[in-house]
């Protein structure tokens, strides 16, 4: 569950309460089939988003398929003991207690899964303006900051520099 849970939430950044609100019928056809594209309402904005589920989720998502119950389209995908989905609380304890289990250093939470999505698409070389619309940002500073490239890039950049 929680491998399927930390993979599924690197890989498309939705916020914490949407990618908890995800149910099977999110990402399963009719006949049970993984789809290759889901879409889902952010609550917080509204805004619809239509995300391509990449085939490393799509094998993740099928692994935890054959373990979790109930899997039909109105469960959730990480259901809690009374099948509601996992709270937001929940999420945070798993993400501290996995970077904890890594010894990684510093504070995180629960966008600590969406912030990763986005920092590796920067990375990868998509631009800022593109990580502007997935997260709904009005400007390129505030998406920056969020993925926490801004003083990474400017020492990397001065590193680089030989005149």
């Amino acid at each position: 569950r929680d491998l399927s849970l930390f993979v599924v939430g690197i890989h498309v950044g939705l916020r914490g309460s949407d990618l908890l609100s995800l149910r099977w019928s999110d990402v399963l056809s009719d006949g049970g089939e993984m789809l290759d594209r889901m879409s889902v309402r952010e609550r917080k904005t509204g805004n619809m988003r239509h995300i391509a589920i990449q085939e490393k989720v799509q094998q993740i998502l099928e692994i935890w398929k054959s373990h979790a119950r109930p899997v039909n389209g109105d469960a959730y995908i990480w259901p809690n003991r009374t099948n509601g989905p996992l709270t937001i609380q929940r999420l945070h304890q798993l993400v501290n207690y996995w970077c904890q289990s890594i010894r990684l250093q510093g504070n995180f939470g629960t966008h600590s899964l969406r912030k990763t999505y986005g920092y590796h698409l920067r990375r990868l070389g998509y631009d800022v303006e593109l990580l502007m619309k997935v997260f709904g940002h009005s400007s390129a500073s505030i998406t920056l900051r969020y993925i926490g490239v801004e003083q990474e890039e400017i020492d990397e950049a001065n590193l680089r520099l030989v005149l």
